[in-house]
């Protein structure tokens, strides 16, 4: 119990002092060491940043390069140290002259190239196999432009009354040879908004695959058509007879129609805007009836249909 008491008389306030001095030269001691340490030569394993030297201007990389090999090697271990930290580290320079030929870099290529830039270190050996690049040739192309009509989301009721308009009609794209060979001619692009309910004038991206990869110009276009809110209306139209002998009739002398018309254009259809014929060469023998054929009709009205698919023919009595 006595001897608890005595290291405990140790941490008194008025052996602090005491305290401060045994830290300190542990400290010291420790640093001492730790410098003394980092003068002599030492082996290790390092990840060394890369960098492929290639023209850049005519290949680019399709695939994200690798940034590092691990390496093997021996040097004094200030120079370790601060490679560890990722101090003033210069990355190894790999030299591609055709980079579009190679796929993959094996580790036993790799002690030529990179041996000779390794100035405060000796290399051991690579243990890094195989590094993956996937390099293209640069290329231009010239495709056709088109917009995806299919893809046009209007609102409920409105329908596109005019010729879809777009300027211009093609894109230059600069990218690699083998996805732009792989590329149809014409490049659909989408119309992005949804529930259309006027006059559309707007310049729409281009989108295409592998976008990240691919330079446009330009890259948008401009879209335009107009649209209209369409109305369904109904109509009694009288039947037009055609090569009926006087002793045929039809059974109904008129059947009713219904249609959608834009509302701006609804008091442009009037009772004679619609014919509808009855022909009686055409009649079927078997049940004595005739289909009715829609002759005439506005070219602004949409999506006529008649309540009668087909009619009964019967005496004049």
């Amino acid at each position: 119990m006595s001897r608890i008491k005595e290291i405990l008389r140790t941490f008194k306030p008025e052996s602090s002092n005491n305290v401060r001095v045994i830290v300190l030269c542990v400290f010291a001691a420790t640093t001492f060491w730790f410098l003394n340490a980092l003068n002599e030569n030492y082996s290790t394993t390092l990840k060394y940043p890369v960098r492929f030297i290639y023209d850049q201007d005519s290949y680019m990389a399709v695939e994200r390069l690798p940034e590092n090999v691990q390496l093997n090697v021996s040097g004094l271990g200030w120079n370790l140290f601060r490679n560890s930290l990722g101090i003033k580290v210069t990355p190894l320079e790999i030299p591609l002259e055709t980079p579009a030929d190679y796929k993959k870099i094996v580790g036993t290529s790799l002690p030529g190239l990179i041996s000779e830039q390794l100035d405060e270190f000796q290399l051991n050996y690579v243990l890094t196999d195989t590094l993956f690049v996937n390099i293209e040739r640069r290329i231009s192309r010239t495709f056709h432009l088109s917009v995806d009509s299919t893809t046009i989301a209007l609102d409920q009721d409105f329908k596109i009354v005019s010729p879809i308009v777009f300027s211009p009609d093609s894109v230059l794209l600069q990218g690699p040879e083998n996805i732009l060979n792989e590329m149809p001619d014409t490049v659909f692009v989408k119309i992005p908004q949804e529930d259309i309910d006027e006059n559309y004038k707007e310049d729409v991206s281009i989108s295409i695959p592998n976008q990240s990869l691919i330079h446009r110009n330009p890259p948008t276009l401009n879209v335009r058509f107009d649209v209209a809110e369409f109305i369904s209306q109904k109509r009694t139209v009288p039947l037009t007879l055609d090569s009926f002998p006087e002793e045929f009739i039809p059974v109904i002398k008129e059947v009713e129609i219904t249609y959608s018309v834009a509302g701006n254009r609804e008091e442009e259809v009037g009772d004679d805007s619609f014919s509808i014929v009855l022909d009686f060469k055409s009649m079927d023998k078997q049940d004595s009836t005739i289909l009715p054929v829609l002759a005439e009709f506005p070219d602004f009205v949409q999506n006529v249909q008649l309540d009668s698919t087909r009619i009964g023919i019967e005496k004049n009595d």
